[in-house]
């Protein structure tokens, strides 16, 4: 008798725990997802604002020539400016190859115009064919062209000089800061589902905090050119990413990845197999590591269009921090594939669609789910460097089994709808900054040189998470100011 109302207590004792720490175990499970796709996500747009700020670097500021047909060409072959003005209408087109035959078809005409030589040299070296760009910038450094222009040449030669390496290197550090409304991802509700009952949300933690948080990042890639025609090539990087927050230290996220991979090219496609190790800690405690490999296709029709496809595996294991005792139940695969496409209206404008499905299996159903998004990204490249950029992501979350700690005995299935949009505007210090602002002397210039090339960006971004179940429902505004300084040798 006695025995049996020992145990009688000791279950009644384990399911008021249960219950006790359902919520804050609810919320710890969110922070951590939320934390977890944070840091991926970094990278992401890491590599994202790196390519359009490239790109904006190399664009080339022409006229649109927009009232041009090659009718008028056909009427009139022999005349340059109107042929000049047609290679423009061409490389506003992203028309490329035909640009380049264009301004040869005027050098034969007039070999000595400065201007088309080097709009040549430059489309040339667009083209990849370097030792023909190499060649006309060398002529033209042998022409009588303006000290602005004789500074671009040699911008161009040691570019040039640069990627006719095998190996290649370069550092990349980023410093910053981004403001949040929600940085908790608090619920929007004040009365959350535990074991099916709806409970007030009356602790101040579990509300939503706003916090500023300073941001760093320092990355290095290295990549050996095999020697081959087609440009084969392998590559490593390494890259470490650190967030800490002013006030919620317990939120203070930390990062460090490994990458290596080849880059197979073959005529209009390129294979790319990846593989990667990351470490992610959360309040200075590791929490997980990942070991993953990715396979990329990239099939470039035209040179304004490219398609791609992915798929990935990852092995995904945590471990318990003192924030949260149930991170080992997290822990499994991740399979993921998407496929995507990019559009350049013009050199200025491109379009980017991604579709992705995943699923993730966790060592609880209850954590494992199939996801399924799709993403638009358009950039408008100004001249100078400069950039603008929007984004707006939609994705779907289906958790596999319900949660008996959040829905109680009822058999409901969470199922979680994030929409994100931002907006990133951007360009290089030298445009905001002016020449003379140290002075003239040596200094002053050695300190110009080492400021112009940093790229400045400030994004704007608003996620909003609707669920099916209250606990998972939140949304945040965020605010991000980066700097970024990149060195290749």
């Amino acid at each position: 008798m006695n025995t049996g109302k020992w145990w009688q207590r000791t279950a009644f004792s384990v399911v008021l725990a249960a219950l006790v720490m359902g919520q804050p175990g609810a919320k710890a499970q969110q922070s951590i997802d939320v934390r977890t796709d944070e840091a991926r996500q970094f990278s992401e747009d890491f590599e994202r604002l790196t390519d359009v700020t490239a790109r904006a670097n190399l664009l080339l500021e022409t006229d649109d020539g927009g009232d041009i047909t090659y009718a008028d060409i056909l009427a009139s072959p022999d005349d340059i400016v109107l042929n000049f003005r047609w290679a423009k209408a061409q490389l506003s087109r992203g028309e490329v190859r035909g640009a380049s035959a264009t301004l040869e078809r005027i050098l034969v005409l007039d070999p000595e115009l400065a201007p088309v030589r080097l709009y040549y040299a430059i489309v040339l070296y667009r083209l990849d064919s370097l030792d023909e760009a190499r060649a006309q910038f060398e002529r033209l450094r042998q022409m009588n062209v303006s000290p602005e222009v004789a500074a671009d040449i040699d911008k161009y030669l040691g570019a040039i000089s640069q990627r006719r390496k095998r190996l290649r290197q370069s550092i990349t550090a980023t410093l910053g800061s981004q403001v949040d409304s929600n940085r908790n991802a608090a619920t929007n509700d004040k009365v959350q589902l535990l074991t099916g009952t709806p409970t007030a949300v009356t602790a101040s933690e579990s509300k939503p905090q706003n916090d500023i948080a300073f941001i760093g990042a320092l990355r290095y890639d290295v990549s050996y050119d095999l020697g081959y025609q087609e440009g084969h090539e392998v590559f490593a990087s390494v890259t470490g990413y650190t967030s800490d927050q002013v006030q919620l230290d317990s939120l203070d996220l930390g990062s460090f990845s490994t990458d290596i991979g080849t880059r197979i090219r073959g005529g209009y496609w390129t294979l790319t197999p990846t593989f990667n190790q990351t470490v992610q800690s959360l309040s200075k405690q590791k929490y997980l590591t990942s070991r993953s490999g990715r396979l990329r296709l990239d099939w470039n029709p035209r040179p304004f269009f490219n398609l791609n496809g992915s798929v990935s595996y990852a092995d995904e294991r945590y471990q318990n921090t003192s924030e949260s005792t149930a991170l080992r139940l997290h822990s499994g695969q991740r399979y993921g594939a998407r496929v995507g496409g990019n559009y350049s209206w013009t050199p200025n404008h491109r379009t980017t669609v991604n579709i992705s499905a995943g699923k993730k299996e966790a060592a609880r159903n209850y954590y494992s789910y199939d996801s399924l998004s799709g993403e638009l990204i358009h950039a408008y490249l100004f001249g100078g460097g400069s950039y603008i950029s929007g984004s707006i992501r939609h994705g779907i979350d289906r958790y596999r089994d319900p949660d008996f700690l959040v829905t109680g005995n009822s058999p409901q299935h969470r199922m979680d709808r994030a929409t994100r949009t931002r907006l990133t505007y951007g360009g290089p210090l030298s445009h905001i900054v002016p020449s003379n602002l140290f002075g003239d002397s040596n200094t002053a210039n050695q300190i110009y040189d080492l400021l112009a090339p940093i790229n400045w960006s400030i994004t704007g971004e608003y996620l909003n998470t609707k669920s099916n179940i209250p606990n998972y429902e939140y949304h945040n505004a965020r605010a991000q100011f980066y700097l970024t300084r990149r060195w290749e040798f």
